[in-house]
């Protein structure tokens, strides 16, 4: 390979990256668009403990490649670890969902959830 082919191989393999980097950045900020609104629709009874399961679920992720294959993978349950924190909101919330609080019902309808 002459250094032509070099220099342009690796102007590929830039280009390339940078498109990529523009993808994840474009992604990004619409999953946060798309969260915003999701939280903004949510009463103050649901939200903490949607944004305790989110943060639970990033911070997994963030922290084990393994959580992320199983993840990829469709395995949720396998890759992912909820705080006691986290689980006694998530139980508070559909505690109130069957007690027929108005707020965590409605919640609850507006994101497609049924128990």
């Amino acid at each position: 390979m002459n250094v032509k082919e070099h220099i342009m191989s690796l102007w590929t393999d830039i280009t390339g990256a940078g498109e990529k980097i523009e993808t994840f950045l474009t992604d990004l900020q619409s999953g946060a668009t798309k969260l915003k609104a999701v939280y903004a629709a949510l009463s103050s009874a649901t939200l903490p403990a949607i944004a305790a399961v989110f943060y639970d679920v990033v911070k997994t992720v963030a922290a084990a490649t393994a959580a992320g294959t199983a993840a990829e993978s469709g395995n949720f349950t396998g890759a992912i670890t909820l705080s006691e924190t986290t689980i006694t909101l998530v139980k508070q919330v559909v505690a109130d969902f069957k007690a027929g609080e108005k707020a965590v019902v409605a919640d609850f309808d507006a994101l497609g959830i049924k128990i």
